[in-house]
């Protein structure tokens, strides 16, 4: 019987959430979060991290910081035994590598004790990415040739000065201390009456990997009032030695265009990561808040009568990327052959859309050179061919009446318009990064469409900023959603000069 219960028994994974940069967390521990039962996570692992988790994954929050604890220590180990007992996949997600002052082999100890099978998930540290992203080097040939990783402190709940820094102040090489803003002054002080000199290279790197990272590089003898001056948060991680002197004024992660810029993006929850992704790899911090969903057409017998009569059409014109992938999701379930899309030209309003096209080897014959309405209908009637000609337009359910209507005005087409997917407000209450936005503010929000624009104005009594929070420009992604915020007397600061996400 006993053997049969522990077949049942969960396995729990004590995983390295990597420094916070999520480019730099292991393959191994993407791949379990993406398919745990329970996620115990704490607050040094990147919150976009637990985005990856499968839908129905629990999610428990055990962070602790100096002065608040969520969950004790002791706790955490019950819930994850407890967990496991019930036969579930376990990932506890620990910032950096759980080895490294991250109490995992106190939760080691438990699994073994409680016979709960485990496996651990190395992490990178810290110490070494932070140093990497500021431009501080650990080690030289001719400044130092060992490293020690130490900690201010060593139990988060009891800010106590437990290491011998004195001693440490004959080691040489480089010191890299954790958890040390709380004690920074007592360890400066133990440092210094070990022997080291007031102007021994230091330095502090706060939410290092990150785009709200920043860094001192100062003395031994001033980093206590340096940090005060410049209001270094923890977490942070703090580098002395002579290695240390050799950082450069320039650093490549801190010199990228957008660093330390706030930016909003709006996009539905699914289509976000790629306009995030560009903005993150230009530096800028990126906040989601998602004010419009995407729902399929629910008239399948408009969708069908349609099909059926797709090869009459001599144009078929796509007005966004959405459009697209969801007419030839359809296309493919009713046909599953493209040869059955027929002989018809094929017209984009823009290049996002056209690369979607694309992907079926179909050619787009026309993106107009600004993506709006007008300028669509106008190069489409450029062409001489749509007097009496019968246009298929996909489009959603909203902001599809100017291209039609210039289409059978100026261009004398027969226009038929699928309305191919729904576009509806999202609620804001239920954005990932509201309560932050709120807080905080941004220096930027960009609207890729009139229908985000529109959700922001309607519920903007729920996105009130905080006295202190910065309060942002507002960006376009074209002509037409730039109309709609000044109509709702919003100043549009930035419009793209076409609407892509890299023109953006």
């Amino acid at each position: 019987m006993a053997e049969i219960e522990k077949e049942n028994v969960g396995t729990v994974f004590l995983v390295g959430a990597g420094p916070g940069d999520v480019g730099l967390i292991t393959q191994k521990a993407i791949e379990l979060i993406s398919t745990c039962d329970v996620l115990v996570f704490d607050h040094l692992a990147n919150a976009e991290l637990r985005k990856r988790a499968k839908s129905d994954c629990e999610h428990i929050d055990v962070g602790k910081s100096p002065g608040r604890h969520t969950v004790v220590q002791e706790e955490i180990g019950k819930i994850l035994v407890n967990r496991a007992r019930a036969g579930k996949r376990v990932v506890r997600l620990k910032g950096g590598d759980p080895f490294v002052f991250g109490r995992c082999a106190e939760e080691m100890i438990v699994l073994d004790q409680s016979d709960i099978p485990y496996e651990i998930v190395p992490g990178v540290t810290a110490a070494l990415a932070c140093a990497a992203y500021a431009g501080i080097p650990l080690s030289h040939r001719e400044y130092g040739s060992s490293i020690s990783f130490l900690t201010g402190h060593e139990d988060v709940e009891k800010e106590s000065l437990r290491v011998d820094f004195a001693k440490f102040a004959d080691v040489g090489g480089t010191l890299c201390i954790y958890m040390g803003m709380g004690t920074l002054n007592e360890i400066t002080k133990k440092l210094l009456k070990g022997g080291l000199a007031p102007d021994k290279p230091a330095a502090i790197v706060s939410h290092g990997t990150l785009p709200t990272q920043r860094k001192i590089i100062s003395t031994l003898g001033n980093l206590v009032k340096d940090a005060t001056r410049e209001d270094l948060k923890a977490p942070a991680i703090i580098f002395i030695g002579n290695s240390v002197g050799l950082s450069g004024e320039k650093n490549w992660f801190e010199n990228r265009p957008l660093f330390g810029i706030r930016i909003v993006v709006t996009r539905p929850v699914n289509q976000t990561s790629r306009l995030k992704l560009l903005l993150e790899k230009k530096g800028a911090e990126v906040l989601e808040l998602p004010l419009i969903k995407i729902l399929p057409q629910e008239d399948r017998n408009l969708i069908a009568e349609t099909f059926t009569g797709i090869a009459t059409y001599g144009w078929v014109i796509f007005t966004s990327a959405n459009g697209a992938k969801e007419f030839f999701k359809l296309f493919f379930k009713a046909f599953g052959d493209i040869r059955s899309f027929g002989p018809m030209r094929i017209a984009c309003v823009g290049e996002a859309t056209a690369e979607v096209v694309r992907k079926f080897n179909l050619e787009v014959e026309l993106i107009p050179k600004r993506s709006t309405a007008e300028d669509l209908a106008q190069e489409l009637v450029a062409t001489n061919s749509l007097d009496s000609a019968n246009v298929l337009v996909i489009a959603g359910n909203r902001n599809r009446e100017v291209l039609v209507g210039l289409l059978e005005s100026i261009g004398h087409a027969i226009v038929d318009t699928l309305p191919i997917y729904q576009t509806d407000f999202a609620d804001v209450l239920a954005a990932p990064d509201r309560s932050d936005f709120i807080e905080k503010g941004a220096d930027a929000i960009v609207f890729a469409s009139s229908s985000a624009a529109l959700s922001y104005i309607e519920q903007e009594d729920d996105l009130v900023l905080s006295k202190e929070a910065k309060k942002p420009i507002y960006c376009s992604f074209g002509r037409q959603t730039s109309e709609t915020l000044q109509e709702n007397e919003l100043t549009v600061g930035i419009e793209s000069a076409d609407s892509t996400l890299e023109s953006m």
